[in-house]
């Protein structure tokens, strides 16, 4: 006969808990960097380290591409850096240190172009910015008269170098020599002239070489900005075309202008403006990117974007860069204004919607050892923006060809972003001065915030991984746990463990970069990898040192949920 005590233990045994085995999975990962707020309290689909791993167009997260080397453009003996490219007609055209300009074709066959036999500008120059106007490319350096290369087969001086001039009197005498160069509308205008820092110089309608003074029929005008600037100083520091407005930037602001207003008799070109925009400024022209329905540009504390309110088409302006402010700040408080204003420059990725920002870094020595790239994923649909960081590069400028490829310049070498490798995920490919010819690995870094399963105070038993990952290269997988990330400055992992894309074969199936053996484990496999800790708050990161691609689909982790005490 069972008495009433042995029953009160039977019921309460049947009332405790089962252990069972919950899942949890991060599959979004559009929020990006994140260096501004605390990663106590952040959301999985943040991230607080982001190195040369960025969010797909897919949703995933993907090792960067690699760069392949295209070709040098010293062969005379210059050996002097390459300030500024562009490309122009099918050629990659480049302005060195020391005047010489060149064009590169898509094989990296490079001629030097000359104007009479030599080089036209003999100046050492730190400045090279350009501008198409009317299918001509303008090249403006703010020492020298500006240099014009014509673009229409039928112009018997197509595709050479020929100064900029006034074309009713062939004469450059009034050409304005400045540092910055933009087309807008059917207007060709320069700033940045040395004696006259807050003033814009406005072509003819429809000419690029006619100016004020210049013979008539001309309606050329110069503006004098400056006592339009209320917050800092009236120098300009940039120009840019942003859909019908001509936005001047200056170091704490902006003006939008609207060109092609015609007033009086004679009509006189009298553009008016939007107001100035405060504390909204630029310190590089080369920074300014215009794309869609925003404008991009950099200052000491961020990246600004300007945008279009619909339906007053007035602008407005937002600090973009919040999410990784504290480490921009860190590298740009380093810099001076004229570093920041010839070292740091943009592109635009077309193809993954990104914009990529470069910021030279520096040693303790003064010396530039890297330009670190802020890389901005815009997507409108769905809406994503996401920042990352690309490391390992230090090149000097970057243009964006017609079939949406990015070209960079590093000293006088030419690569490109190589979207289309499929096997492999190496920068300088093919370089012979680099590993001869077969590049360097991309060394990648992701570091999620911590994580509670939604109980913070719960002890809780990880037991299983799961990954589902794309590509062939090599990765290892940490866990760090209630908020123990380093021990006298060292990284102390609870959990390590190597892997290897989903796409890898195994022995005798050798993905380029892994090993004879196949690499790591299979993160394909479906069988669950043992992962077992115990803590109430951990963090997992994926890093690696690779040689193929890699991407990040999603991370499952199987877990027990315990009570407050264990």
């Amino acid at each position: 006969m069972l008495t009433g005590r042995h029953n009160k233990t039977q019921r309460t045994k049947a009332r405790q808990p089962q252990q069972q085995l919950e899942t949890s999975t991060v599959r979004v990962f559009d929020g990006g960097l994140n260096l501004a707020n605390n990663d106590l309290n952040m959301e999985p689909k943040f991230a607080r380290v982001l190195d040369n791993i960025e969010r797909a167009l897919d949703g995933s997260l993907a090792v960067r591409p690699g760069t392949t080397y295209l070709g040098n453009v010293d062969n005379w003996g210059n050996s002097n850096d390459i300030i500024n490219c562009t490309y122009f007609n099918g050629y990659i055209i480049c302005v060195q240190s020391n005047g010489a300009i060149t064009k590169t074709d898509g094989s990296g066959v490079t001629t030097q172009m000359l104007l009479g036999g030599v080089n036209p500008w003999v100046t050492p120059i730190t400045v090279a910015n350009f501008a198409t106007f009317n299918s001509d490319l303008i090249i403006v350096n703010g020492n020298d008269k500006p240099l014009i290369i014509a673009g229409v087969p039928s112009n018997p001086n197509y595709m050479t170098l020929q100064f900029l001039v006034d074309l009713a009197s062939l004469s450059n005498i009034n050409t304005p020599v400045g540092s910055y160069v933009v087309t807008h509308g059917q207007y060709l205008i320069i700033a940045g002239v040395s004696n006259a820092l807050s003033t814009i110089y406005i072509s003819a309608k429809g000419t690029s070489g006619t100016f004020t003074s210049d013979p008539p029929p001309n309606d050329a005008i110069t503006l004098d900005l400056g006592s339009r600037v209320s917050v800092g100083s009236s120098t300009i520091t940039g120009l840019v075309a942003y859909r019908d407005k001509l936005i001047v930037t200056f170091e704490r602001g902006a003006i939008p202008l609207n060109l092609g207003n015609y007033t009086g008799s004679p009509t006189v070109h009298t553009p008016t403006d939007d107001g100035f925009i405060e504390e909204y400024g630029c310190q590089s022209h080369r920074s300014l990117v215009a794309v869609s329905d925003e404008a991009f540009f950099c200052d000491n504390i961020g990246i600004n974007a300007i945008q279009r309110v619909a339906p007053f088409n007035t602008l407005k302006p937002i600090r973009a860069s919040q999410n990784v402010a504290p480490d921009y700040i860190d590298h740009v408080k380093l810099l001076t204004t004229a570093e920041m204003a010839q070292r740091m420059f943009a592109v635009y990725d077309l193809r993954n919607k990104r914009y990529m920002l470069f910021v030279p870094v520096k040693d303790n020595l003064g010396n530039i050892t890297e330009t670190i790239v802020y890389s901005y994923t815009n997507i409108a649909n769905p809406l994503v923006r996401a920042w990352a960081r690309l490391r390992g590069w230090n090149f000097r400028s970057a243009c964006r060809t017609s079939l949406e490829n990015v070209i960079f310049s590093r000293g006088t070498k030419l690569y490109y972003y190589d979207f289309d490798a499929v096997n492999r995920s190496l920068d300088r490919f093919g370089d012979p001065a680099v590993n001869s010819g077969n590049g360097e690995s991309i060394t990648f870094d992701w570091e999620l915030p911590w994580a509670d399963f939604q109980k913070r105070m719960h002890v809780k038993l990880s037991k299983f991984l799961a990954l589902d990952t794309q590509g062939t290269g090599v990765f290892t997988a940490e866990m760090y746990i209630d908020n123990i990330r380093n021990e006298n400055g060292v990284k102390t992992p609870i959990l390590t463990m190597d892997f290897i894309g989903g796409e890898a074969g195994g022995y005798g199936n050798t993905p380029f970069g892994s090993t004879p053996f196949g690499g790591g484990r299979m993160s394909a496999d479906e069988r669950l990898y043992p992962w077992d800790a115990r803590f109430k708050i951990m963090k997992l990161r994926f890093k690696g040192t690779t040689a193929a691609p890699v991407k990040f689909v999603s991370i499952s982790i199987g877990y027990i949920r315990g009570t407050v005490r264990r």
